[in-house]
């Protein structure tokens, strides 16, 4: 299986290149948060079809826990980057998730990069926030390591205080 790098969608004003890591409206360049554009590629990519708030979180932010007030607050900041002539591109299905309703055109630029991906039976296509990330579980792994040392540090200190006689009985 191969996963597309270089697809342009182009919906409203706007073309994202997803390769180039870049928001363009009508030309120039938008500005956007590296989480911003992450959020955007994948209510791009699942344009007209609702991805539930814990989704889209696992989507965006696959190695790290968000709350649902994060992904509130960054879909805001899109939708105002987004709303340059009062358009909407983004609907919240209250209690559910969020949708984006604009039409959105897609192509290939020429000369197209593939990556090489196992080739597993039933396995889906990842998109493209999933291939960003994929060393994001070695920050997990680095706090989960530093949480222990800081709890093994104070059973330490602990002990120590306790046989000294600093403790109380």
């Amino acid at each position: 299986m191969s996963l597309q790098l270089n697809i342009i969608y182009e919906f409203g004003h706007y073309r994202l290149d997803v390769a180039e890591h870049q928001l363009l409206r009508g030309g120039e360049a938008v500005p956007l948060q590296p989480k911003i554009f992450d959020l955007l590629c994948v209510l791009v990519e699942h344009q007209g079809h609702l991805l539930e708030k814990d989704e889209l979180m696992q989507l965006v932010w696959p190695d790290v826990i968000v709350t649902e007030a994060n992904l509130a607050n960054n879909v805001s900041i899109l939708r105002k980057t987004l709303c340059a002539n009062g358009e909407r591109f983004v609907e919240t299905v209250p209690k559910s998730g969020y949708r984006f309703i604009v039409p959105v055109r897609q192509w290939e630029k020429p000369n197209s990069t593939r990556i090489k991906l196992d080739d597993s039976p039933g396995e889906q296509t990842p998109n493209i926030i999933h291939q960003r990330n994929r060393f994001g579980w070695w920050r997990w792994r680095k706090a989960m390591v530093i949480m222990l040392v800081i709890l093994l540090l104070v059973g330490v200190v602990v002990t120590i205080s306790y046989a000294l006689g600093y403790m109380p009985d």
